[in-house]
C-alpha cells in the first residue's frame, strides 16, 4: 500500500501519536535551520520511545557524512534522508560507512550484469524498495533539477521529490509521470489532497509535515485524518476479483513485465512465462483459478492456481513493478486460498529469488523439497497445510 512518512517530530507526544497511528516512517530533522530540530540526544530519547515497527529516518542538509554514519550505526535512525547538495559520490560513502551494509563490498567492475541492477534501470522494484535495505533516500527539488533522468540516476535506495527543503508547497506532479522507479512524494500535502495525490500519480510513499500541523506542531487530529484518508484511498483503488477472459491480454502483458526482473536475476530471458502464449494462458484459465488485482482501471496484479488430488497448486503469482512491496502480493496468495478453503497449498520458487521465499514465509509456508536444475539454479517447493473445514 502507498507509505506514510510523518516527518519533523520533536516531541514524545508526537512519538506516542505515531505509535497509535502506525505510519511506516517518520522523520528526525537535523537541520538547525528548521524549526522542526532536533539534536542527537533529543533524537536517541525520541527514538526510545518509538515502536519497532516504524522507520526512524534522519533529515539532513550537506551534513557531514560521518556525522551521518554515527546516527544510522547507533540505531538513532534507520534511515538517512539527504535534501541538500549530496551526489552519488556522497551516497557511495556514506554506504561505505554504514556498518554491516551488504552493498560495501560490492564490487560493480566485476558485476557485467550491473546495468540491469543499477538504481533507476527499468527492473523489478525488489532491488530498490525492499523493507529494511532502504538506508539511504535523496531528496530532489522539483524546481532545481535540469532532468527528470537526474532522478532516475540516483544511487540512492529510494528518491523523495520535493519543491524545496520542507518548503510545504505543492507544485505540478504530472512533472513527476516521466520518473522510472518508485519515489516519495512530499511538498505541501496534507489530508485535503493526500486522496487526489494518490489516485493520479500512485507515488510510492507520501510525505507529509506542516500538513499535519497547528502553530507549527503536530496536530494528532490532523496526522488521524491524514492516514486515515490514505489507507481508505488505497482500499477503494484496489480490488481483488476474479478475471475475465476479456482481462487475458492485459494479464499476459502484467506477466512479461513482472519476470523480466526474474530474466534479469537469472541472466536468461529464455524463461517459460517470457514464452507463454494467449492460447496457453487461456488453457490455464479453463483449468483452474485466475485472479485479478485492479487499480483504478489497470490490472496490476494476478495469481492463478488449479486443484488436483486435493492440493492447490499456486503459480505466477505477479505485481506490476512500480506497485510491488506494498502489501499486494501477501494479499493475492491470502485470496486465491480462501477460493480453496482446508486445501494444501503448494508452490515453488528458485533459491535465488530471496525475496519470494520471504513473503512465502511470512505466509505460512515452508520448504519440504528442492531440486537442482542447473549449477546456477535450483528450486524450493513449498507448503502450507490448510484449515479443516
Amino acid at each position: 500500500m502507498t507509505k506514510i512518512k510523518i516527518c519533523g517530530l520533536k516531541r514524545i507526544e508526537d512519538i506516542e501519536a505515531a505509535n497509535a497511528l502506525r505510519p511506516d516512517y517518520i522523520g528526525f530533522v537535523f537541520a538547525d535551520f528548521s524549526h522542526r530540530y532536533v539534536n542527537k540526544e533529543t533524537a536517541a530519547k525520541l527514538k526510545e520511545k518509538l515502536s519497532r515497527e516504524i522507520k526512524a529516518v534522519g533529515v539532513f542538509v550537506n551534513e557531514n557524512v560521518s556525522f551521518v554514519a554515527e546516527l544510522l550505526n547507533e540505531g538513532i535512525i534507520d534511515i538517512a534522508q539527504l535534501h541538500g547538495d549530496e551526489d552519488n559520490i556522497y551516497i557511495e560513502e556514506l554506504r561505505q560507512l554504514i556498518c554491516g551494509n551488504e552493498d560495501a563490498s560490492y564490487d560493480k567492475s566485476s558485476d557485467e550484469n550491473y546495468e540491469a541492477y543499477k538504481p533507476g534501470a527499468d527492473k523489478s522494484e525488489s532491488d530498490k524498495t525492499s523493507g529494511d535495505k532502504i538506508r539511504i533516500i535523496k531528496a530532489f527539488n522539483i524546481n532545481k533539477i535540469h532532468d527528470i533522468s537526474e532522478i532516475d540516476a540516483s544511487v540512492a535506495d529510494l528518491v523523495l521529490v520535493d519543491s524545496g527543503t520542507g518548503s510545504g508547497e505543492t507544485f505540478d506532479w504530472n512533472k513527476l509521470k516521466e520518473i522510472r522507479r518508485p519515489y516519495i512524494l512530499a511538498g505541501g500535502l496534507g489530508p485535503d489532497n493526500a486522496k487526489s495525490a494518490i489516485e493520479n500519480i500512485h507515488p510510492y510513499g507520501l510525505d507529509v509535515s506542516s500538513g499535519v500541523e497547528t502553530d507549527k506542531l503536530k496536530d494528532i487530529e490532523k496526522m488521524k485524518r491524514f492516514v486515515g484518508i490514505v489507507r481508505e484511498t488505497d482500499e477503494e483503488m484496489c480490488c481483488i476479483s476474479k478475471a475475465e477472459r476479456e482481462d487475458l491480454g492485459q494479464i499476459l502483458k502484467l506477466q512479461y513485465l513482472a519476470y523480466q526482473s526474474e530474466a534479469d536475476l537469472f541472466k536468461n530471458r529464455d524463461i517459460p512465462p517470457l514464452r507463454e502464449t494467449l492460447e496457453e494462458l487461456e488453457e490455464e484459465f479453463e483449468r483452474g483459478t485466475v485472479l485479478k488485482l485492479v487499480e483504478g482501471n489497470r490490472i496490476i496484479g494476478s495469481v492463478r492456481a488449479y486443484e488436483e488430488n486435493g492440493t492447490l497448486y499456486i503459480g505466477k503469482l505477479m505485481v506490476h513493478p512500480d506497485r510491488q512491496k506494498r502489501g499486494y502480493g501477501k494479499t493475492l496468495l491470502s485470496e486465491i486460498e480462501k477460493y480453496y478453503p482446508g486445501k494444501r497449498y503448494e508452490l515453488f520458487t528458485s533459491t535465488r529469488s530471496i525475496d519470494n521465499i520471504s513473503l512465502y514465509k511470512k505466509c505460512g509456508y515452508e520448504i519440504y523439497d528442492s531440486k537442482v536444475i542447473s549449477d546456477e539454479l535450483e528450486f524450493v517447493y513449498m507448503e502450507k497445510k490448510g484449515k479443516k473445514i
